[in-house]
Parts: structure tokens; C-alpha cells; sequence
């Protein structure tokens, strides 16, 4: 008598594995797209907090209108922030609000610093992040206060 799987016992086996895998990709690729978004949510924040800070400190907003002038403006390279200006509290510029890592792993999750956007008359601010997760196209807008609305097509 000879020891073994049938072909059929292995043939249903096989069909299960396929069918679990069938199930299991799908709900895996879709937990894949809600990390990524919820990291670009998790970044944007971030900068959020270093605009607010920003504002405390100079009483308004990075009043720049791009992205590479914003990210001078966080790390104390900037026309307001810079060595040579000082604070509203007397502080001397030059403030690092967020770490230049922060700001590139945006851009790296974005697919690049030209799909992310700002602008800001001092007052109030727009971010902007467009970028492809999965099939789908994603916008993510940030105003004052780090409200964030994100919509995909």
C-alpha cells in the first residue's frame, strides 16, 4: 500500500489556499492604502504643529508661497526666520520648528516636493498634498489649526 496525498486531496487543498489568498489580498492591499494615508496625515500634522509654533512665535504664518520657501521658513533659513530677525518675545531667529527629515519623508510619501503645495497671506495658510495611493488619486488640504480634508477619485 503506498503512502501519500491523492490528487484530489491535493487539488482540494491547493483551492483552498487560493481562495484564502483571494480573500486575504484584497483587505491586505486596502490596509496598505489607509497606512499610507493616515502617514501623510501623520506628517501633515506634524508641520501643523510647527506653523502654529510659527505663528506664536512671529505672530503670523510663513507668508510664502511655495513649498521649498516654506520648508526655509520651518528650519530657520527663511526671510522672517532667519539669524539676523528676532520674535515677537525677543527671541533671536533662525528657529528650527521641524527637522528637514520631516519635511523630505512628505515629499518622499507625496512622490515628490512638486506634488505638495502652499500658500499663505500671514494670516491663514493652505498645504496641499496630491499624490496616487493604490488606483486612486488623493488630495489632502490643510488649513489653520491642522484641519485636514482628504479626497479621492
Amino acid at each position: 500500500m503506498k503512502k501519500g496525498f491523492t490528487l484530489i486531496e491535493l487539488m482540494i487543498v491547493i483551492a483552498i489556499i487560493i481562495i484564502l489568498a483571494a480573500i486575504a489580498i484584497p483587505n491586505y492591499l486596502r490596509m496598505t492604502e489607509r497606512a499610507k494615508v493616515s502617514a501623510i496625515e501623520s506628517d501633515m500634522k506634524a508641520i501643523a504643529t510647527a506653523l502654529e509654533a510659527f505663528n506664536t512665535d512671529w505672530t503670523k504664518y510663513p507668508n510664502v508661497t511655495t513649498w521649498n520657501d516654506l520648508k526655509k521658513e520651518l528650519t530657520g533659513q527663511g526671510t522672517i526666520n532667519n539669524s539676523s530677525a528676532t520674535t515677537v518675545t525677543g527671541e533671536t531667529g533662525g528657529i528650527v520648528y521641524i527637522k528637514p527629515e520631516a519635511l523630505t519623508a512628505l515629499e518622499t510619501k507625496a512622490g515628490g516636493a512638486s506634488n505638495i503645495t502652499y500658500s499663505s497671506d500671514g494670516g491663514t495658510y493652505t498645504l496641499q498634498v496630491t499624490t496616487v495611493i493604490g488606483a486612486k488619486h488623493y488630495t489632502f488640504t490643510m488649513t489653520p489649526g491642522g484641519q485636514i480634508s482628504v479626497s479621492a477619485s
